[in-house]
């Protein structure tokens, strides 16, 4: 069984690469720590107008500026949450762009007054937010935002070269000024980098170890699939060709009997070459669970499932496991479809639960799934819960 990437999902590109996408639930656990670079990036600014206010020569850009930056902080914590799908490039150069023009319009209101440009807290707080950023976007975007915000202080700093008290060439306020976002900017970029690099090694030795393990078992479940063959052929046709061997002559009945055997064994075979992946994993996945009363269903009329990769056969497996064993689900049903190359997964799980617990139960599996798919959404529906995510979106 080899790892091949289909079309139903894409191959991260290195520039695509986040930990959000490797690793979800360590993405998920960084968002304190995502909060906590929000609340600082705050409260920069605030302390710095605290004490140098006097400074201020254009309240109104002052003002243009905090909006940016609280507009930037929302947009990163909003764009964070575990009930969001994955961040996407568009929403993350807009929150780009909002640093930008707070760079810009911070200058722009101490112009004239602000004599150590050092002092800045633009460049400082851009920095804060790019290394917030660590978990949620690729290190060579981050990089290359870093060089973009470190040109723009380093304009802004000599822009503000003439009125500054100390002596010194012009280009030493470009460097002060840039100073803050170049070194936490790169800082993040490089921290990610490594970080993404080392998941990424240790998840192609994860996956070659379940391929292994996958082509070793592949001849038990084959021997299953047989086996189930036989005990059929055992409880009904052995017995009906012992009775003929013994009988003096065959009734009418025997006949009929013949009939309906060869109908069985015919439905048998047929339904073993045409049933789908999703409906043999539910087999496997209520089999495992012999006392449970579980009514699964696949709904899988294009064998989508045949296709999928190992990774998304190994998601859904889990996610049916896991609403077994801590939901103590009653109906499992599972919807698979490939609209022009995507992989659609819809689950509607019944379970005695209330939705807020249920719902709590898979909080891990559902960050998971926010991680490694294109978009998602999991829903509490009276005695139910309905999880769909797609891939290649």
């Amino acid at each position: 069984m080899s790892v091949d990437r289909s079309p139903l999902v894409p191959v991260l590109s290195p520039g695509e690469i986040t930990l959000e996408r490797l690793d979800p639930l360590s993405a998920a656990a960084a968002r304190p720590v995502t909060t906590g670079a929000a609340i600082l990036a705050l409260a920069m600014p605030t302390i710095a107008l605290a004490l140098r206010w006097s400074e201020v020569v254009a309240p109104a850009w002052l003002a243009v500026s905090l909006l940016a930056l609280i507009a930037a902080v929302w947009l990163m914590l909003d764009r964070s949450r575990v009930s969001r799908p994955v961040w996407r490039a568009p929403s993350a150069q807009m929150l780009q762009l909002l640093l930008m023009v707070m760079t810009v319009t911070s200058v722009l209101s101490t112009l004239g007054a602000n004599q150590a440009v050092r002092d800045d807290w633009a460049p400082l707080v851009t920095g804060i937010v790019l290394i917030a950023l660590t978990p949620y976007r690729p290190a060579r975007e981050i990089a290359l935002w870093a060089v973009v915000h470190t040109l723009v202080c380093a304009m802004l700093g000599m822009l503000q070269a003439p009125w500054a008290v100390t002596d010194v060439p012009t280009l030493a306020y470009a460097v002060t000024g840039s100073l803050p976002v170049a070194v936490l900017g790169f800082a993040a970029a490089a921290y990610a980098r490594s970080l993404n690099g080392s998941i990424v090694r240790w998840q192609q030795r994860a996956w070659a170890a379940a391929e292994a393990t996958a082509v070793d078992q592949r001849g038990s479940v084959a021997r299953s699939v047989q086996q189930q063959r036989i005990t059929t052929l055992n409880l009904e046709a052995v017995p009906y060709l012992s009775r003929v061997v013994d009988a003096d002559e065959l009734t009418d009945d025997d006949r009929d009997e013949a009939r309906r055997l060869a109908r069985t064994i015919r439905a048998l075979l047929v339904a073993d070459v045409e049933r789908g992946w999703a409906a043999t994993l539910l087999d496997d996945l209520v089999g495992r669970h012999p006392h449970l009363n579980i009514v699964a269903r696949a709904d899988d009329p294009d064998n989508v499932g045949s296709a999928a990769t190992l990774e998304q056969r190994t998601l859904l497996r889990a996610i049916g496991e896991l609403s077994i064993r801590r939901l103590a689900a009653t109906e499992l049903d599972l919807r698979l479809r490939s609209p022009e190359g995507r992989l659609q997964v819809q689950w509607i799980i019944s379970t005695p639960k209330p939705t807020v617990d249920a719902l709590r139960e898979l909080r891990g599996i559902i960050e998971l799934v926010r991680g490694v798919t294109e978009r998602s959404s999991a829903a509490g529906l009276p005695g139910r819960i309905a999880l769909e995510f797609e891939y290649g979106f």
